[in-house]
């Protein structure tokens, strides 16, 4: 689906950016309830809209923005159930599961959505109104609490899972979690404002250098050294960068790659100008993220200002409105722009000295930097701390470590992540729709819509992992019952 949501919400986002610039984290709010444009085409499946949508057989669901472009094509069902409200959009995989109830997902970001699914006494409301895409989350515009499921790109924490225990398990059971796919976090740019090159290139550290605000122009030397010419003509252009303003599992796995690849130890030639040098470092200092941001907001001294925006619809709408603006997303909505929105290429090892650029819509770059995920045993019962979390079913939390991602090989997309379904283990009101929906979700129909898209489906081994928790065995009771 081409965003055209973004492309009608630029306008708003670019001058809502100006407030934000001050360093408010808060979120790029006032883009207003516009509903997605695959809700509004007449004629698609699914597309027209009627009073009551949302009947007692439809599932309420939310959470996590990166896989939405797969799970619903960022379709979101703006308002309260008892309004109309935009269905999945045709050819997403809540589309085309094969229920009986339609599927309404509200991206409100992986915090709000792991809050929900926890019990969570900070939790947004199951039944407030679901906001518009880019807007601060208020709600999943649901029916009410319990909603049928929820998505994170992160597994919950084991002190999250103590915050289940102690609000859901009495009467929801122990949960049901798995991965359902990956995908690659870029950084976007209007190709139209870098005339001077075809594809921005990034080495590592001057990406780096970006993220924490050392770098504050697209002019800067280390950004001419990467791309052999200078990338605006020689002109000054500073950098606005697009941060996630929400609870955001994107942001988690975006910092970790930051933790574990931006240090204070460089090889030639980024260890002297016009990269490293006095006053002009790499080193990421702000740590690992928890799903809020972390890093610099509002205006630095180098001169670029960085600017916060709600979901990957919000941090795409800001890069489409914005001259010489970048930011990270999923790659999915990048591709799918309209106006069209370019990612750059990032450096993930050398070739006889000279760096590697690789491509994120290179399929098997990313592909290859989520091999260790095929080729890895999942680890069950395991929460996002690498900690126990403490479930009695442990079989049913399937967890991937992101250490099997945060540093693929060279040549490989150097930033991937996951994505997790959140269910809970009984007491499920549409049973029959969310049994059908895990099928389907590990099914080879399902992996063509993943693949067609910029997102990447997971094993055959990972999937099979998924139907036998789904389903049991004779000796161990199924993860998810009615």
């Amino acid at each position: 689906m081409n965003k055209t949501l973004a492309t009608m919400a630029s306008a708003v986002v670019f001058a809502l950016s100006l407030s934000a610039c001050n360093g408010n984290a808060g979120g790029t709010s006032g883009m207003g309830t516009i509903p997605s444009a695959a809700s509004i085409q007449s004629g698609q499946p699914g597309g027209h809209m009627k009073s009551n949508d949302n009947g007692p057989s439809s599932l309420h669901a939310g959470g996590a923005t990166f896989p939405a472009e797969a799970y619903n094509t960022a379709s979101q069902p703006v308002g309260t159930y008892n309004q109309p409200q935009a269905p999945p959009g045709a050819g997403s995989l809540f589309a085309n599961y094969g229920g009986t109830g339609t599927i309404f997902y509200c991206l409100t970001g992986s915090g709000a959505g792991r809050k929900q699914f926890d019990g969570d006494p900070t939790r947004l409301p199951g039944n407030a109104a679901c906001a518009g895409l880019g807007d601060t989350a208020t709600g999943f515009g649901g029916r009410g609490e319990p909603l049928d499921f929820l998505a994170s790109d992160v597994m919950i924490s084991s002190t999250e899972y103590a915050t289940y225990a102690a609000n859901r398990k009495s009467t929801q059971g122990e949960p049901f979690m798995f991965p359902t796919l990956g995908g690659a976090i870029v950084f976007g740019y209007r190709p139209q404002d870098f005339s001077g090159v075809s594809h921005i290139k990034l080495s590592t550290w001057t990406y780096c250098a970006i993220v924490n605000g050392t770098i504050g122009n697209w002019n800067d030397p280390a950004i001419t050294a990467d791309n052999g010419s200078s990338v605006t003509g020689g002109s000054s252009q500073p950098i606005t960068f697009y941060y996630r303003s929400d609870g955001s599992g994107t942001t988690q796995i975006f910092t970790n790659k930051l933790v574990n690849t931006c240090g204070s130890s460089w090889p030639a030639p980024y260890n002297a100008p016009p990269y490293e040098s006095s006053g002009h470092s790499a080193q990421w200092t702000f740590g690992q993220s928890t799903g809020n941001w972390v890093g610099p907001t509002g205006s630095q001294a180098s001169g670029s200002t960085f600017v916060g925006a709600s979901g990957n619809p919000g941090v795409l709408a800001g890069v489409q409105s914005t001259p010489y603006g970048t930011g990270y997303l999923e790659g999915a909505y990048a591709k799918s722009a309209n106006p069209k929105v370019s990612q750059a290429l990032l450096q993930n090892g050398t070739n006889s000295g000279n760096p590697v650029f690789v491509d994120p819509t290179n399929k098997a770059a990313v592909s290859g930097a989520l091999k260790k995920v095929i080729n890895t045993a999942i680890q069950y019962g395991e929460c996002n701390d690498l900690q126990s979390c403490g479930s009695s079913r442990p079989e049913c939390i399937l967890f991937v470590p992101p250490n099997n991602f945060v540093n693929p090989p060279s040549g490989d997309y150097p930033i991937v992540g996951l994505s997790y379904m959140l269910f809970y283990g009984q007491n499920n009101a549409h049973y029959g729709d969310d049994k059908t929906l895990i099928n389907y979700m590990v099914s080879t129909n399902a992996n063509r819509i993943v693949n067609s898209l910029e997102y990447a489906a997971l094993s055959g081994s990972i999937h099979k992992a998924v139907t036998k928790a789904l389903n049991g065995t004779a000796k161990v009771h199924p993860c998810l019952n009615p």
